[in-house]
């Protein structure tokens, strides 16, 4: 009995031995799954460019955008001189070619584009000019793009691919085509034929907020609406139209009572939430090297402090019958108006630092335009029914 509980001490000793083991060895397994996946990445947090030493020009206080999120392009940009603009893309390095193309119209037929693909520890980058969609159209050493000399290089460090470039040019053209060839397929050393992509995106994008919007049939993952917009909308619609007409229907429909009060209370409360779900989005947006940003972000908070007093100052209303009841009106007339001409400055402020697309400035525009008629309007007919 006593070597048999030995022995079944010892097997069940050397099963949890084993099975510490293993686990161990799991544990080093997914850790250096981990480190080899960190060190392949490389994101917009990261102050300095990670071969900054390898590329031909300062590379120092670039704005930076995650470009193409599907893919894990990042791109950092600058205006670095009179008619001169640099470039980084990062990509991940899966023995294939990247390209960034540049375009007027978001199209990749007739668009100019700078590839790079790195082979045996060796970089390569060329421009191609698109004439069409198959490889054959793809002419390298040709486009539009006035490459500055000497200042081009491919660099693979880590497992991403770093293309770095400079642009001799006013003003980059509005649209970026990214492009990633099939993983471990690079253009010939003879005729440099790119093979074909195996994916693409199309991109208008503005160098200077750094917002990029999809355009039709790219096929990225970039919304839309991304979180830029988003705010905008938000913060226009709750601050910038419900609290206006709010405010019309609170001054100019009182013979409709009680049915105007209860109007302006769900208008108002509608206009405050929309707004504070705007202002969250705002705290959320990367503002670097926007200017202005500073300002608009205090206006923003001072529109939402007089708005919410707005909102204290109903759990103080006084009766109609009370003697501080006009001081009240005086204070809660009074900040809401200051608290809708400062929101609606800010809005169209916010859109000029977006530089936002002209049909949004226009509709907003259009719709401020109607508001101060209708207040005319309505403060011509409350000044004539005064008189009688």
């Amino acid at each position: 009995m006593g070597r048999a509980a030995m022995a079944a001490s010892s097997g069940t000793t050397t099963r949890s031995v084993r099975l510490l083991l293993l686990s161990l060895l799991g544990f080093c397994v997914a850790l250096s799954h981990q480190e080899s996946s960190s060190s392949s990445t490389d994101s917009c947090a990261t102050a300095k460019v990670a071969v900054a030493s390898l590329v031909p020009f300062d590379s120092t206080s670039f704005r930076c955008t995650a470009a193409w999120k599907q893919q894990d392009f990042v791109l950092r940009y600058k205006n670095t001189g009179p008619s001169e603009w640099s470039f980084i893309l990062s990509a991940p390095d899966k023995g294939s070619y990247v390209a960034v193309g540049f375009s007027g119209k978001g199209a990749m037929v007739g668009s100019s584009a700078v590839v790079g693909w790195a082979s045996n520890g060796k970089g390569t980058v060329k421009q191609y000019y698109l004439g069409g969609k198959s490889p054959e159209d793809c002419a390298p050493n040709k486009g539009l793009l006035k490459l500055v000399k000497n200042r081009s290089v491919v660099v693979s460090r880590s497992g991403r691919l770093y293309v770095a470039f400079q642009l001799s040019t006013d003003y980059p053209q509005p649209y970026l085509i990214f492009a990633v060839g099939p993983d471990g397929n690079l253009p010939q050393s003879d005729s440099l034929r790119l093979p074909m992509h195996q994916n693409m995106a199309s991109r208008s994008f503005n160098y200077t907020s750094g917002m990029s919007y999809n355009t039709a049939g790219s096929s990225g993952d970039q919304a839309a609406f991304p979180t830029e917009r988003k705010h905008g909308l938000l913060g226009m619609m709750g601050w910038g139209v419900l609290m206006p007409i709010g405010m019309i229907t609170a001054r100019y429909f009182r013979q409709l009572d009680p049915c105007w009060f209860y109007t302006h209370m769900a208008i108002q409360v509608c206009g405050y939430a929309i707004g504070i779900a705007g202002i969250v989005l705002g705290f959320r947006i990367n503002e670097d090297g926007l200017k202005n940003v500073d300002v608009h972000k205090a206006l923003g908070i001072a529109v939402l402090a007089m708005a919410s007093l707005q909102v204290l100052a109903i759990l103080a209303r006084p009766d109609k019958t009370s003697k501080v009841r006009r001081f009240w009106n005086w204070y809660h007339h009074n900040i809401g108006r200051a608290t809708i001409l400062l929101a609606i400055g800010n809005i169209f402020l916010g859109l000029s630092i977006a530089q936002e697309v002209s049909a949004y400035v226009v509709s907003y525009g259009v719709f401020v335009a109607v508001w101060v008629v209708a207040v005319a309007a309505f403060e011509m007919k409350r000044c004539y029914a005064d008189d009688d």
